[in-house]
């Protein structure tokens, strides 16, 4: 490589690589802009044949006519497996992620007057490795074009050869090493992305194949087509049942993430902003330490005023200042018990049997006690009131996930527990809803088939007619009545 007369600092890494660029084509300018005919048309087959070979990868970067002939090339680097990055500290070398692709080098020419032919001055070269920072100053000076640029191009890629393990130091980089590896796995990231767009998916939930830019792309990876997860979010977000929304692989099922919601249901939308209010209330509904006030919402308007409770199961609402008992919401009482369900019924009762805006709250309060006592148990973990409409008796909660039996309230995983205890997985009444339930459907498929048999012998017009004819009572002269009959 030739270094123009008159720059000393050309050689040094700490000058930016377009900097010393610029110097070097300065000098080349000096020597004058008149070039041989014969140089001429040699430069410009030359760059004809590479614009052939690289594409969009090269940029003429000089005006058409004007001398030296200027242009930029992105060579890429070719990386075999997983390339681990480490940051060198003051404390050893910290691991800070895997890449599997490394962005391009940058390869900056120019070509003086005379070239391909002698002349007063070689071509100027300068190499820009994002992953090598300062360093690539080393492979400037291996680097010829003696024998073309297509062949410089080639060397250029032997000389990149990436190791298994990258360390970034400070004195490669002029800003922090931390930033260097940030852009690097950014870089490798934004490659991933790109390639998984264009390859086939498959949807987990209506197994079609389509290409990735036409789906989405979950946080943790996962795919799945656009219709679907739409169909999801909308549903689970109608419904109030925000913690359904999650990956539907199987072996994943990772919560969707809010820039994946606003893809599916609108950045504006009033689906994303019921999902944000019950993602919120979900939220403090887990947290173990925050209950709601029990005057605040006193008529039962959903005012929902959530207060913190310490270790004594004390809160105070700072909206009305009463101090309750978290775990009972009665008026707190230190040092003595809870009152029990029974006992909070019957004091309500008692405060029922009055009159004024009181008392209606306590009759209101007794009745929901009365159906939650009814219908409902808590959660072993959480203690959240669960319903359960039908199915067997092992239970999932819908606030914190897990599972319990609904006869004693047990935690369980799978269905050992109704093996090896007393309790049963179906109960009477259970299995006397499913057979009603069967009965009813049993009877539509034998009406439904005896229409099918019917309608091969009855001609669909002469069977109208005579519906219009007859003059039964039951019908009250409807055709369509006395069909359905």
């Amino acid at each position: 490589m030739a270094h123009s007369e008159g720059s000393p600092e050309l050689g040094s890494a700490d000058v930016p690589a377009a900097l010393r660029f610029a110097h070097q084509v300065a000098g080349l300018r000096s020597l004058g802009s008149t070039a041989e005919t014969e140089a001429e048309e040699g430069q410009k087959q030359e760059i004809e044949s590479l614009e052939l070979i690289f594409e969009e990868s090269l940029q003429i970067l000089s005006p058409e006519g004007e001398r030296p002939v200027l242009f930029q090339l992105q060579v890429p680097v070719a990386v075999d497996d997983w390339v681990e990055l480490l940051i060198e500290t003051g404390d050893g070398q910290v691991p800070a992620g895997a890449v599997q692709a490394l962005p391009p080098a940058l390869l900056r020419v120019a070509l003086p007057p005379h070239y391909p032919l002698e002349g007063p001055s070689a071509p100027v070269l300068v190499v820009e490795v994002p992953h090598l920072g300062a360093a690539a100053t080393e492979l400037e000076s291996h680097l010829s074009v003696e024998s073309g640029v297509f062949d410089l191009v080639e060397q250029l890629k032997e000389e990149l050869a990436v190791p298994s393990r990258l360390v970034l130091r400070q004195e490669m980089f002029s800003e922090d090493p931390m930033q260097a590896a940030l852009r690097l796995l950014s870089h490798d990231q934004h490659v991933r992305n790109e390639r998984r767009q264009q390859e086939t998916q498959v949807c987990p939930v209506c197994f079609d194949e389509l290409q990735g830019s036409r789906g989405v792309f979950l946080s943790c990876g996962h795919f799945g087509c656009r219709d679907c997860l739409q169909q999801m979010a909308t549903l689970h977000t109608s419904e109030a049942d925000v913690t359904a929304l999650r990956c539907p692989v199987p072996d994943c099922r990772e919560c969707f993430d809010m820039g994946v919601l606003r893809q599916l249901l609108g950045s504006d939308s009033e689906l994303l902003q019921k999902y944000e209010e019950l993602s919120l209330k979900h939220c403090i509904d887990t947290m173990e330490d925050v209950v709601y006030c029990p005057r605040c919402d006193l008529e039962g308007g959903g005012n929902r005023v959530p207060c913190i409770q310490d270790e004594d199961h004390m809160a105070c609402c700072e909206v009305c200042g009463f101090a309750f008992c978290g775990k009972c919401r009665s008026a707190y009482h230190p040092g003595a018990t809870c009152t029990s369900a029974d006992d909070r019924m019957e004091a309500l009762e008692a405060r029922a049997a009055g009159k004024g805006r009181e008392a209606a709250a306590a009759r209101s309060e007794l009745l929901t006690l009365r159906h939650l006592a009814k219908t409902t148990k808590n959660c072993p973990k959480c203690n959240m009131g669960i319903e359960k409409t039908d199915g067997c008796s092992k239970v999932c909660c819908t606030n914190c996930k897990i599972y319990f039996c609904w006869r004693c309230g047990k935690t369980i995983t799978g269905y050992d527990h109704f093996a090896t205890s007393e309790c049963r997985l179906f109960d009477d009444e259970e299995i006397r809803r499913w057979n009603q339930q069967v009965h009813h459907i049993d009877k539509a498929q034998a009406r439904a088939q005896e229409a099918r048999f019917l309608a091969q012998f009855i001609d669909p017009a002469q069977m109208w007619q005579q519906a219009r004819e007859c003059r039964s009572p039951a019908c009250e002269g409807k055709p369509e009545d006395c069909l359905a009959a």
